[in-house]
């Protein structure tokens, strides 16, 4: 019987590159003091983070046009539980998060924040989808139902 270095390796680093999650456990003793060395704040992380989301997400839905990735989005928004994606005007385009399931963990607070992946995410989906920066900016926040948040965004683009 012969053993296939490559493949067992291969398959070992699919497992340690899993997920974000783990990643972030296993390298979090690295990430922080890098963090507060260079100033990198959770916020720009979280932007960032959610830009690549974004960039992916237009890759993924490439052949369709803005509202139709729009309307894609709003399934899997759906379909994963993260709250309710509203589309409110495409002209100029306002999207309103409602109920949303990450940050109405954040209970306890005592106040609302911008959310930064969010702004990175939805700017990227209209960036690389228009091969041009637009950023979206979060206009206002209310509280949701069961104690999660609901966000209202706009972004300068009209379809």
């Amino acid at each position: 019987m012969s053993f296939d270095f490559d493949a067992t390796f291969a398959t070992q680093k699919k497992a340690f590159w899993k997920d974000f999650v783990t990643m972030t456990e296993y390298f979090g003793h690295a990430i922080l003091p890098m963090q507060k060395q260079f100033g990198v704040s959770s916020e720009d992380l979280f932007y960032s983070l959610g830009r690549l989301f974004g960039a992916k997400a237009a890759k993924a839905y490439s052949k369709l046009t803005m509202e139709e990735t729009l309307h894609e989005l709003q399934k899997v928004w759906e379909e994963h539980e993260i709250g309710r994606l509203v589309i409110e005007s495409t002209k100029p385009l306002q999207l309103t998060i409602h109920d949303c399931t990450v940050c109405g963990q954040l209970a306890g607070t005592g106040e609302m924040f911008d959310c930064a992946f969010h702004e990175g995410f939805f700017g990227g989906v209209l960036s690389f989808k228009e091969n041009r920066n637009i950023p979206l900016k979060q206009v206002s926040n209310f509280e949701g139902g069961a104690g999660t948040w609901c966000r209202k965004y706009t972004a300068d683009i009209s379809f």
